[in-house]
């Protein structure tokens, strides 16, 4: 079916369009969904002075939003003047555009609020008798009066879209929507010191920080404390920018960026050069796919930069690009390397052998408890993928090029594979890398395969000389162990004695409740504990409790991330990122026994097509004699 379009009138008057029509069309820019109106209302509380601000919700915002704080208060005047547009106490001439501190400045945000809902506003100065009360539906003012209230302003928005409908259905779920909002409330949380919060949704209470709270204290009620024990305080000044903050140590990452926090003058900003600046800070650190943690207040001359370059002041601008990109990498830089002596002092290692070494290297091979592969049951087999661990490394990401890593292709279960045996000729090709006979020469002679910097094992052929990754290799040997385990008819989970409690964001909150099921499926229990904590009570026996956290947390970001949701696509996914919380971990740079070796090139032996990890690297390589003698000019 084929739509008419309208025909356009090439000779039509121009005219100036009637203010409820312009506001609605401003409303378009400012009032994307409920969590923007929380932004600007919320800005404004700020601007006003205040120390106490109160945000309340009804399912998401879609029925009511409610901030109201004890700042100075308006007058009669000026709160009628406040709801009109480009209003504003912030702005007096052109000039007062170069140096702007305030959040708010633009004079539109409840204009066009108030003409997509059913707007209340009230607000009192310390020295009037009584507050002054403004009701506006849908961008008409329909009452003027005076009422009983405290000190500062109360702000209430009903029914928003209630009189442009077509805007409503582009609005998500209620859990996406709650999420925005949250998410706008912590970022300001983080940078307003001094300043009380309280976040309520239908009635329960998210979030409360008091206005004591310090950086690191309200970094605790939001993130858990197991996080901010391992962040590190950011102090340092750099080519007219002056750092203070708290940041990740490379044991800390996340799957996202979603923890990383940038403030301007305690401006929420986006800006490509601080971001990877930052990322860049961490070169050599952290894996690929692997993100720092961290809030970074940055103040400066308001004049150096340019925050009126984004209609919703979401973008930033600053006059040298490059200077602020240097300036983050290094004091994050320094701040680290501050820390890395900090705890090599505590450890009693020579500064002198470090070097440039990464901050926290593997456990020696002597030091781990020494097991044999051989002797665990093959269904205990198991190891953690932690890519942290496997020594590679992020590369610079220069601005202006995509930053995000693409996600590995999701590597084929045993099961696939062992159905389509046969049928594929790179399924053969591939069977045809294991040199059965070389291993059974080995088993004869009791021999172990050679070990190559801590990492890879040689395994020579007739004419060829294969690598293989051994990190890799039992990631996925065990990753198959936990696939086998948990999709039995009836997998077994062990009770916990003693429940494993953790902390997630108010934001994540409704999306663990939602998705429990999910969590059940890769063999982890959650249950509520209380505000915004959680108790693991019963867990697949192959898990270690203490890396459960923050696979959790990993968890949670792959959830949370996704636009599509497929629930058998997004079981697989977070069960290769489940996997990580495994035992008996080999990684990267442990030395092997003889007897671990053989136990692992036995498991080798065992796997099926594709020789991939879980997250799709490759397990083995191979180096073929007609590629030796080229290399050394043998053969043209």
């Amino acid at each position: 079916m084929i739509m008419n379009m309208p025909d356009k009138d090439p000779i039509a008057a121009v005219r100036i369009l009637p203010d409820t029509v312009a506001n609605k069309i401003a409303a378009g820019e400012v009032v994307e969904r409920p969590a923007s109106v929380v932004k600007e209302l919320v800005e404004n509380a700020l601007d006003a002075g205040a120390t106490r601000i109160i945000v309340r919700l009804v399912a998401a915002g879609r029925r009511l939003i409610e901030v109201q704080d004890n700042g100075h208060g308006m007058s009669e005047e000026n709160a009628l003047l406040a709801v009109e547009r480009h209003a504003t106490s912030k702005i007096r001439e052109a000039q007062d555009l170069d140096s702007i501190l305030s959040l708010g400045f633009r004079g539109e945000a409840l204009a066009s609020i108030a003409s997509v809902s059913r707007f209340t506003l009230t607000t009192r100065r310390k020295d009037d008798e009584s507050a002054t009360y403004l009701r506006i539906d849908g961008g008409i003012l329909r009452e003027v009066s005076q009422t009983g209230a405290p000190v500062g302003t109360r702000i209430s928005v009903n029914r928003l879209y209630f009189n442009t409908p077509v805007r409503a259905k582009f609005l998500k779920g209620i859990t996406t929507e709650l999420n925005h909002c949250i998410g706008v409330v912590e970022r300001h949380v983080f940078a307003a010191t001094g300043v009380g919060f309280q976040l309520f949704h239908n009635d329960r209470l998210l979030l409360d920080v008091p206005d004591h709270a310090s950086l690191r204290d309200r970094t605790a009620l939001i993130w858990g404390l197991s996080t901010v024990r391992d962040m590190v305080d950011v102090e340092g000044e750099q080519d007219g920018f002056s750092f203070r903050g708290i940041t990740g140590s490379p044991e800390l990452s996340r799957a996202s960026r979603s923890h990383q926090f940038f403030y301007v003058n305690e401006r929420p900003v986006s800006n490509p050069s601080l971001l990877y600046g930052f990322q860049e800070a961490y070169r050599g650190l952290l894996t690929v796919g692997r993100h720092p943690v961290g809030i970074v207040l940055i103040t400066m001359n308001p004049r150096l930069v340019d925050v009126n370059i984004h209609p919703a002041k979401r973008e930033i601008r600053f006059r040298e690009e490059r200077l602020a990109h240097n300036a983050i990498r290094d004091v994050i830089r320094a701040s680290l390397t501050q820390f890395r002596k900090e705890r090599a002092l505590q450890d009693e290692v020579p500064e002198t052998d470090r070097g440039e070494a990464p901050l926290f290297p593997a456990v020696p091979s002597s030091e781990r408890e020494a097991i044999p592969a051989a002797e665990i049951p093959e269904e205990q087999v198991c190891v953690a993928p932690d890519i942290e661990e496997s020594g590679e490394i992020v590369e610079s990401i220069p601005p202006g090029e995509d930053s995000f890593p693409r996600e590995p292709e999701e590597p084929g279960s045993p099961e696939a594979a062992a159905e389509s045996e046969g049928d594929a000729p790179e399924q053969q090709e591939m069977e045809g890398l294991v040199p059965l006979g070389y291993f059974e020469a080995l088993e004869e002679l009791g021999e172990a395969p050679l070990q190559i910097f801590d990492t890879y094992l040689l395994v020579p052929d007739e004419d060829r000389l294969l690598i293989i990754d051994q990190h890799a290799l039992h990631e996925r040997i065990n990753y198959d162990a936990l696939v086998e385990q948990l999709t039995r008819p009836e997998p077994s989970l062990q009770e916990l004695a003693v429940p494993l409690i953790f902390e997630v964001a108010p934001s994540q909150i409704p999306l663990l409740e939602r998705h429990r099921s999910l969590f059940a499926g890769v063999g982890v229990e959650v249950e509520a504990f209380g505000g915004n904590s959680f108790q693991i009570s019963a867990l697949c026996p192959l898990y270690e409790e203490s890396k459960l956290p923050d696979v959790i947390f990993n968890l949670l970001d792959h959830l949370g991330s996704q636009t599509l949701f497929d629930p058998e696509v997004m079981r697989n996914e977070l069960l290769r990122t489940a996997s990580r919380a495994c035992k008996a971990s080999i990684k990267a740079g442990d030395r092997l026994g003889a007897e671990e070796r053989r136990a692992l090139l036995a498991g080798f032996r065992r796997l099926r097509p594709p020789y991939t990890c879980p997250h799709g690297r490759p397990i083995i390589v191979e180096l073929t004699r007609h590629q030796m003698e080229r290399s050394f000019r043998r053969i043209q």
